[in-house]
């Protein structure tokens, strides 16, 4: 059984969600026969309630078991990273990144969340107190700079068991990357720190960043060691507008630190739109006009449960929509940016070692 030291129980998702986060298309009998081969010793000894909910380990061992073409333990790569960075705060950015990366980790993929925003927000909305001692990445970043043993695994805070999903946290110390100023080569820092560590990093299958608005030492080293950056947009035109500074913000890498290679792109995805607003839909038509190629096919609703996340007396109580609100609009809206963010980023799941299936047979 996976260790439980995790931030908060959770459960999983009924049997509708689970076939369509594995793409099971088949009758509900034949699933429930197939989820017993692939999870039986996960389930509790003596438990014969039949299986109501499935948590995002039982998701991946499904998967593993019934899905052709899944890459090698052994072959794996580094993982994609998805940063979701954008120049102006307010547009709802870190829900959008918390919320994908819930979700990525319920299609059964290893995911690691790493909160690169002093504000902490994303921690908080993992159900993480930043109150308490942590390491952030800020601090990974300075050890392999000073040559230093990163200590990385120490960072790590568990949010669901099984390495499903995992946050490296930040708080308001982040902010001071001031030791970054003359730093050699600062651009590379989370690319080296990813080579060096790479066992670490290749348990996951997927990275998320939520940058912090605006420009920093910071966000240009997580820009730099991306391929596309993600941009989170309200349909309003200041946010809209705001897209011409993050252009510049991937232009200037593009023309000073990645001169060679693959030139860093944009993806965006429209958030909080109403449809009975005019402003929203011209602001649409905007962004469609300019960044049609760019654009992901999903545009996320104004929903209210995405204000409910948050839990200001509790931490512990605070968790995504997906969670909370698994069958919402807002919830609906996730999932189909995440399945559009899987292409685009080429996100592949690893095959179970043998043993395991066997022992899971």
């Amino acid at each position: 059984m996976p260790p439980e030291n995790v931030l908060r129980p959770f459960h999983g998702v009924r049997l509708k969600l689970a076939k369509e986060f594995i793409g099971f298309i088949g009758p509900d009998k034949k699933f429930r026969e197939l989820a017993k081969e692939a999870i039986g010793d996960l389930i509790p000894v003596g438990s014969t309630s039949a299986h109501k909910t499935y948590h995002a380990l039982e998701i991946r061992r499904i998967r593993q078991k019934i899905l052709p073409g899944l890459v090698a333990e052994a072959f794996r790569e580094l993982p994609p990273i998805i940063n979701f960075r954008m120049s102006k705060g307010g547009t709802g950015k870190t829900t959008v990144s918390a919320n994908v990366a819930t979700c990525f980790a319920q299609c059964g993929y290893k995911t690691l969340v790493i909160d690169g925003d002093p504000q902490g927000s994303l921690s908080m909305q993992l159900g993480f107190d930043i109150n308490r001692s942590l390491t952030h990445i800020g601090t990974l970043l300075e050890r392999l700079s000073k040559a230093q043993p990163t200590q990385i695994h120490d960072a790590v805070v568990p949010v669901y068991s099984g390495g499903m999903l995992d946050l490296i946290p930040a708080d308001i110390t982040l902010a001071n990357d001031s030791w970054m100023i003359s730093t050699m080569g600062r651009e590379a820092l989370l690319q080296r720190l990813m080579e060096q560590e790479s066992g670490f990093f290749k348990q996951y299958e997927v990275i998320i960043i939520d940058s912090a608005p605006g420009a920093s030492l910071l966000t240009t080293t997580f820009m730099a060691a991306s391929n596309i950056i993600t941009a989170v947009v309200i349909p309003e035109a200041q946010s809209v507008l705001a897209l011409e500074v993050l252009e510049g913000n991937i232009e200037e890498i593009n023309q000073s630190i990645r001169r060679t290679g693959p030139k860093l792109g944009l993806h965006i995805i429209a958030n909080r739109y109403r449809q009975t607003y005019k402003s929203h839909n011209d602001a649409l038509e905007k962004l469609g006009s300019k960044y049609a190629p760019y654009l992901n096919d999903t545009i996320i609703r104004d929903f209210a449960g995405f204000l409910r996340e948050t839990d200001m007396s509790d931490f512990s109580k605070s968790a995504p929509v997906l969670e909370k609100e698994p069958n919402s609009v807002g919830a609906r809206d996730i999932i189909d940016v995440t399945k559009a963010l899987i292409k685009l980023y080429n996100v592949k799941m690893s095959a179970a070692p043998s043993a395991e299936l066997a022992a899971a047979a």
